[in-house]
């Protein structure tokens, strides 16, 4: 894939983070206005209040708060890549700007939240159910692709990796059942298998992870050592972000996110400017 080729992809994936990050606006309004308890988050035993120093915030406007540091996470680092990859090729930041663009797609939390809040339709409740988890799979299996290519695996059809990652997120996305009367703190309707998916992003952080130590120990460059910490960075940052409505966890989330990010980008910028 050309550079010309992978510019055009970097600024589809980053004019989509913007257009996520633009209709978070709305959605987080439409939050705000929505009543403070919502009944089918108090039923389903997913609503909280954070208290400190006599404020007493509702879970929902922290959760939502959390969507838009993801967007804003993604719009900034899609940028970084835009700006640091003009003339430098680096599969393995390909790859991970897929998984950034996933942040931004939490929006479709917000999206299940409005809809609920508003007495919509189960049916497109479910269908942004399906794109969020389609989103996550996807993040998580083209990040796990970033590492192979970090670890030695070489393929220089990218668009064709790229097309088979996205078939088979359509493929767990579809397959996985969704409660649509069941909502969790974050703000999404729960999926079945709940297990497996904790297990299969837990196994694809661990492997991603591992690949660029293992790229920094065979090779014998160290700059492959800080990738992968900042990886785990960002990874545990996600989680913190996508996971949690406390808002030291989704401050503490953001910067590991961009911190971690940072790492990974600016490593892997400075290795492929010399190669």
């Amino acid at each position: 894939m050309t550079i010309a080729a992978r510019r055009r992809w970097y600024w589809a994936l980053f004019v989509l983070a913007c257009l996520c990050l633009a209709a978070f606006v709305p959605l987080y309004l439409e939050l705000v206005a929505s009543p403070a308890e919502p009944a089918f988050l108090v039923a389903a035993k997913a609503f909280g209040r954070f208290e400190l120093f006599g404020a007493s915030i509702p879970s929902p406007r922290l959760a939502g708060a959390g969507i838009g540091l993801g967007a804003l996470y993604a719009v900034l680092t899609l940028g970084q890549i835009l700006y640091s990859f003009r003339t430098t090729v680096s599969s393995e930041v390909y790859f991970f700007s897929f998984w950034v663009l996933s942040l931004a797609l939490e929006v479709l939390r917000l999206v299940v939240f409005v809809l609920a809040a508003s007495g919509g339709s189960p049916y497109w409740q479910m269908i942004a159910a399906k794109g969020l988890l389609f989103s996550r799979y996807a993040g998580y299996l083209f990040l796990f692709a970033s590492s192979l290519y970090a670890a030695g695996f070489r393929n220089e059809k990218l668009g064709t990796v790229a097309a088979l990652i996205v078939a088979v997120a359509v493929g767990l996305a579809t397959s996985v059942p969704v409660n649509t009367g069941s909502y969790a703190a974050s703000l999404e309707l729960r999926a079945g298998y709940a297990e497996l998916h904790a297990a299969f992003f837990a196994v694809a952080s661990l492997v991603a992870v591992a690949d660029f130590l293992y790229a920094a120990s065979s090779a014998g460059e160290t700059a492959f050592g800080t990738v992968g910490l900042g990886c785990a960075a960002f990874l545990l940052g996600r989680q913190l972000l996508v996971s949690q409505w406390n808002p030291f966890a989704l401050v503490a989330g953001f910067a590991l996110l961009a911190t971690g990010s940072w790492l990974f980008i600016s490593r892997l910028h400075a290795y492929y400017l010399w190669q």
